[in-house]
């Protein structure tokens, strides 16, 4: 084997650690919200903590019976390497679903950290890629892009405001479909050249839904964490956009 393939291979080994750990923390960190809810009693509960508590769940559940039944068929015929990831994408994405619901015992440092494990494996991915390729600066644009766009989706909350009603929908759509449409992304990035096509359907949807969900709730608390990488998503898709119509045309 030559020293570039072993390269390569340490580069998959270690972003599949830190996409292992990513699985690790949040379950531990869910598991541990799930039990506080279960064993506090039903009492005070309204039907957004129901939502939350059924969706936290169904992401346990769902991610690992994901990832168990299509990891194996994938390993089982071989079809290693980006495929892999590609379904471990899946099963993150669906995970993530109950990572974004504030359920009573939640942990945010704990959730900030298992976060951050997955981040860690999409740099690994992108500097792989970089190595490979030698063409780093749509790579990292892309790498960086998907990461406020992860980081804009919003936590869904309980709230006081006068338009709770129509406020708790639009947020768990909102949040729900940016989880979906990130792990679209997700596992393109995986399967491919760690590249983003910086498509305008996963950005104008969260461009109107953070909007919708900023305004409804701004009197009451500004959620600066998802306007700033709201912002930043923003500028950075721009950008992308630009240098992807240049590569285009030449």
């Amino acid at each position: 084997m030559s020293k570039q393939n072993t390269k390569i291979d340490n580069f998959d080994k270690w972003k599949f650690i830190f996409l292992m750990l990513y699985f690790v923390i949040l379950t531990v960190e869910r598991v541990i919200s799930l039990v506080k809810c279960l064993t506090s009693g039903f009492s005070g509960f309204d039907n957004l903590d129901y939502y939350m508590i059924m969706l936290t769940i169904f992401a346990i559940f769902g991610s690992y019976i994901f990832a168990i039944i299509r990891c194996t068929d994938t390993i089982k015929h071989r079809e290693k390497g980006n495929n892999l990831f590609a379904e471990l994408s899946v099963a993150a994405g669906i995970l993530l679903l109950g990572g974004m619901v504030h359920t009573d015992g939640s942990i945010p440092v704990i959730q900030f950290i298992s976060y951050g494990m997955i981040l860690i494996s999409m740099a690994i991915h992108t500097a792989k890629n970089v190595k490979i390729s030698k063409n780093g600066a749509k790579k990292w644009l892309s790498f960086a892009y998907i990461v406020a766009y992860s980081m804009a989706i919003p936590v869904v909350y309980h709230t006081s405001i006068g338009l709770a009603n129509v406020f708790i929908p639009i947020e768990c759509v909102v949040s729900a479909g940016m989880v979906g449409l990130f792990t679209i992304m997700l596992v393109r990035f995986y399967s491919g050249n760690g590249e983003s096509s910086f498509s305008p359907i996963p950005f104008l949807f969260a461009l109107v839904g953070d909007i919708a969900v900023l305004v409804l709730r701004w009197k009451e608390e500004i959620n600066s964490f998802v306007l700033i990488f709201l912002c930043v998503a923003t500028v950075l898709w721009i950008i992308g956009n630009v240098m992807f119509k240049k590569v285009k045309k030449q």
